[in-house]
């Protein structure tokens, strides 16, 4: 598996992960804003994941390289931007917990990690 395979490969464990976690934790009964601010969290870090790997693959066609780099810097600081909000929006609400939230828009990074990490052992062992 290559490196794009597990990027693309961690869109639905991450939704997999995010779903049964918010049901396991509703079942479980804890206060209902500790899933919903996993949810957020999840929600969003898959949504600027996704627009970051259409935005790579129009920044890829660019035969321009400056002009390639420069949307390359706004697509990332957008996305940066928009964690910011959403931390900063969940920090101030009353019924989202913003560590919560936090956890949530790491869960895709995780489950990548682990999938390039799981990748290059398999690597390892069949050189």
């Amino acid at each position: 598996m290559n490196n794009n395979n597990a990027f693309l490969l961690a869109f639905p464990i991450t939704f997999g992960i995010t779903i049964v976690a918010i049901i396991v934790l509703v079942i479980v009964g804890v206060n209902i804003k500790i899933p919903l601010s996993i949810g957020l969290g999840s929600v969003t870090t898959l949504m600027m994941m996704s627009s970051l790997q259409r935005s790579v693959n129009k920044v890829i066609l660019m035969e321009d390289e400056i002009k390639a780099k420069r949307q390359t810097m706004k697509n990332y600081a957008f996305r940066y931007f928009f964690y910011a909000l959403i931390l900063v929006i969940s920090a101030m609400h009353a019924n989202i917990r913003v560590e919560f939230v936090a956890l949530g828009l790491i869960v895709f990074k995780l489950v990548l990690y682990i999938l390039l990490f799981a990748n290059r052992k398999d690597g390892d062992q069949h050189d």
